[in-house]
Protein backbone atom coordinates (compact mmCIF):
# COMPACT_ATOMS: atom_id res chain seq x y z
CA UNK A 1 0.00 0.00 0.00
CA UNK A 2 2.56 2.21 -0.61
CA UNK A 3 1.46 4.84 -2.83
CA UNK A 4 3.62 6.92 -4.80
CA UNK A 5 3.59 10.58 -4.63
CA UNK A 6 2.19 10.87 -8.16
CA UNK A 7 -0.61 8.53 -7.34
CA UNK A 8 -1.45 10.42 -4.21
CA UNK A 9 -1.41 13.58 -6.20
CA UNK A 10 -3.71 12.06 -8.82
CA UNK A 11 -6.10 10.84 -6.17
CA UNK A 12 -6.06 14.21 -4.44
CA UNK A 13 -6.63 15.83 -7.81
CA UNK A 14 -9.61 13.55 -8.44
CA UNK A 15 -11.02 14.25 -4.96
CA UNK A 16 -10.61 17.99 -5.59
CA UNK A 17 -12.29 17.67 -9.01
CA UNK A 18 -15.11 15.64 -7.46
CA UNK A 19 -15.54 18.16 -4.67
CA UNK A 20 -15.32 20.97 -7.19
CA UNK A 21 -18.07 19.31 -9.24
CA UNK A 22 -20.15 18.82 -6.10
CA UNK A 23 -19.59 22.44 -5.14
CA UNK A 24 -20.61 23.54 -8.66
CA UNK A 25 -23.69 21.32 -8.46
CA UNK A 26 -24.49 22.60 -4.98
CA UNK A 27 -23.89 26.18 -6.16
CA UNK A 28 -26.29 25.59 -9.08
CA UNK A 29 -28.84 24.15 -6.65
CA UNK A 30 -28.37 27.15 -4.34
CA UNK A 31 -28.79 29.53 -7.32
CA UNK A 32 -31.96 27.67 -8.38
CA UNK A 33 -33.24 27.79 -4.80
CA UNK A 34 -32.36 31.50 -4.62
CA UNK A 35 -34.24 32.07 -7.90
CA UNK A 36 -37.16 30.05 -6.54
CA UNK A 37 -37.08 32.12 -3.36
CA UNK A 38 -36.95 35.35 -5.41
CA UNK A 39 -39.82 34.11 -7.60
CA UNK A 40 -41.83 33.05 -4.55
CA UNK A 41 -41.08 36.37 -2.83
CA UNK A 42 -42.38 38.13 -5.93
CA UNK A 43 -45.49 35.92 -5.91
CA UNK A 44 -45.94 36.51 -2.16
CA UNK A 45 -45.54 40.26 -2.70
CA UNK A 46 -48.12 40.11 -5.51
CA UNK A 47 -50.48 38.15 -3.27
CA UNK A 48 -49.95 40.59 -0.42
CA UNK A 49 -50.74 43.48 -2.80
CA UNK A 50 -53.84 41.65 -4.03
CA UNK A 51 -54.84 40.95 -0.42
CA UNK A 52 -54.44 44.64 0.43
CA UNK A 53 -56.46 45.61 -2.67
CA UNK A 54 -59.11 43.05 -1.78
CA UNK A 55 -59.13 44.30 1.81
CA UNK A 56 -59.62 47.86 0.57
CA UNK A 57 -62.32 46.62 -1.82
CA UNK A 58 -64.02 44.71 1.03
CA UNK A 59 -63.95 47.84 3.18
CA UNK A 60 -65.44 49.87 0.34
CA UNK A 61 -68.10 47.22 -0.26
CA UNK A 62 -68.80 47.06 3.47
CA UNK A 63 -69.36 50.83 3.50
CA UNK A 64 -71.50 50.48 0.38
CA UNK A 65 -73.53 47.75 2.09
CA UNK A 66 -74.02 49.97 5.15
CA UNK A 67 -75.11 52.81 2.88
CA UNK A 68 -77.49 50.50 1.03
CA UNK A 69 -78.88 49.17 4.31
CA UNK A 70 -79.50 52.75 5.41
CA UNK A 71 -81.27 53.47 2.12
CA UNK A 72 -83.30 50.26 2.43
CA UNK A 73 -84.31 51.31 5.94
CA UNK A 74 -85.36 54.75 4.71
CA UNK A 75 -87.23 53.24 1.77
CA UNK A 76 -88.98 50.79 4.09
CA UNK A 77 -90.15 53.66 6.29
CA UNK A 78 -91.25 55.60 3.19
CA UNK A 79 -93.10 52.53 1.86
CA UNK A 80 -94.87 52.04 5.20
CA UNK A 81 -95.86 55.71 5.25
CA UNK A 82 -97.10 55.46 1.65
CA UNK A 83 -99.11 52.35 2.54
CA UNK A 84 -100.64 54.20 5.49
CA UNK A 85 -101.58 57.11 3.22
CA UNK A 86 -103.02 54.69 0.67
CA UNK A 87 -105.03 52.97 3.41
CA UNK A 88 -106.40 56.30 4.62
CA UNK A 89 -107.24 57.32 1.07
CA UNK A 90 -108.88 53.94 0.49
CA UNK A 91 -111.02 54.43 3.59
CA UNK A 92 -111.84 57.96 2.47
CA UNK A 93 -112.78 56.68 -0.98
CA UNK A 94 -115.00 54.06 0.64
CA UNK A 95 -116.70 56.73 2.76
CA UNK A 96 -117.11 58.99 -0.27
CA UNK A 97 -118.57 56.09 -2.28
CA UNK A 98 -121.06 55.46 0.53
CA UNK A 99 -121.96 59.17 0.50
CA UNK A 100 -122.36 59.07 -3.29
CA UNK A 101 -124.66 56.04 -2.99
CA UNK A 102 -126.66 57.80 -0.28
CA UNK A 103 -126.92 60.97 -2.35
CA UNK A 104 -127.94 58.98 -5.43
CA UNK A 105 -130.68 57.34 -3.35
CA UNK A 106 -131.83 60.78 -2.11
CA UNK A 107 -131.76 62.14 -5.68
CA UNK A 108 -133.90 59.20 -6.81
CA UNK A 109 -136.33 59.73 -3.92
CA UNK A 110 -136.49 63.48 -4.61
CA UNK A 111 -136.97 62.84 -8.33
CA UNK A 112 -139.86 60.52 -7.51
CA UNK A 113 -141.28 63.16 -5.15
CA UNK A 114 -140.91 65.84 -7.86
CA UNK A 115 -142.69 63.56 -10.33
CA UNK A 116 -145.55 63.06 -7.85
CA UNK A 117 -145.75 66.80 -7.15
CA UNK A 118 -145.75 67.51 -10.90
CA UNK A 119 -148.65 65.10 -11.38
CA UNK A 120 -150.47 66.72 -8.43
CA UNK A 121 -149.78 70.21 -9.81
CA UNK A 122 -151.07 69.18 -13.22
CA UNK A 123 -154.14 67.72 -11.51
CA UNK A 124 -154.72 71.05 -9.72
CA UNK A 125 -154.21 72.95 -12.97
CA UNK A 126 -157.09 71.05 -14.53
CA UNK A 127 -159.27 72.07 -11.57
CA UNK A 128 -158.45 75.79 -11.93
CA UNK A 129 -160.87 77.89 -13.91
CA UNK A 130 -159.89 78.40 -17.51
CA UNK A 131 -159.61 81.83 -19.13
CA UNK A 132 -163.12 81.43 -20.48
CA UNK A 133 -164.35 80.58 -16.97
CA UNK A 134 -162.63 83.69 -15.57
CA UNK A 135 -164.16 85.86 -18.29
CA UNK A 136 -167.62 84.41 -17.60
CA UNK A 137 -167.13 85.03 -13.85
CA UNK A 138 -166.06 88.59 -14.52
CA UNK A 139 -169.07 89.15 -16.72
CA UNK A 140 -171.34 87.67 -14.06
CA UNK A 141 -169.74 89.85 -11.40
CA UNK A 142 -170.28 92.89 -13.54
CA UNK A 143 -173.94 91.99 -13.91
CA UNK A 144 -174.31 91.47 -10.17
CA UNK A 145 -172.57 94.77 -9.41
CA UNK A 146 -174.85 96.67 -11.72
CA UNK A 147 -177.83 94.98 -10.11
CA UNK A 148 -176.65 95.87 -6.57
CA UNK A 149 -175.93 99.43 -7.42
CA UNK A 150 -179.49 99.67 -8.74
CA UNK A 151 -180.81 98.80 -5.25
CA UNK A 152 -179.19 101.50 -3.00
CA UNK A 153 -180.71 100.48 0.28
CA UNK A 154 -178.80 97.19 0.54
CA UNK A 155 -175.21 98.43 0.71
CA UNK A 156 -173.01 96.97 3.39
CA UNK A 157 -169.87 98.37 4.91
CA UNK A 158 -167.89 96.10 2.58
CA UNK A 159 -169.27 97.72 -0.57
CA UNK A 160 -167.31 96.30 -3.44
CA UNK A 161 -167.54 92.71 -2.17
CA UNK A 162 -170.26 90.28 -2.99
CA UNK A 163 -171.75 87.79 -0.61
CA UNK A 164 -169.60 84.95 -2.00
CA UNK A 165 -166.32 86.76 -1.22
CA UNK A 166 -165.31 87.92 -4.70
CA UNK A 167 -164.20 91.46 -5.37
CA UNK A 168 -165.97 93.09 -8.27
CA UNK A 169 -163.61 95.64 -9.69
CA UNK A 170 -162.91 93.83 -12.90
CA UNK A 171 -160.63 91.19 -11.34
CA UNK A 172 -162.10 88.28 -9.39
CA UNK A 173 -160.23 87.26 -6.21
CA UNK A 174 -161.11 84.64 -3.74
CA UNK A 175 -161.61 85.77 -0.14
CA UNK A 176 -159.69 83.92 2.57
CA UNK A 177 -161.98 81.57 4.39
Amino acid sequence: MDMSFAQALNEAKQVIVQQSNRIKTDADKVRQQQQTIVDQCSIITDHEMKNKEQSVELSRQGESIESLESQVSKLTVAREQAEAVIDRQGQRLGNLQEQVNSLEKKVTEQSDSIDKLTVERDSFKTQLPSREDEEALAAMSALLTTKKSASPGKETKDSGKSANGFRFNGEPRAEAA
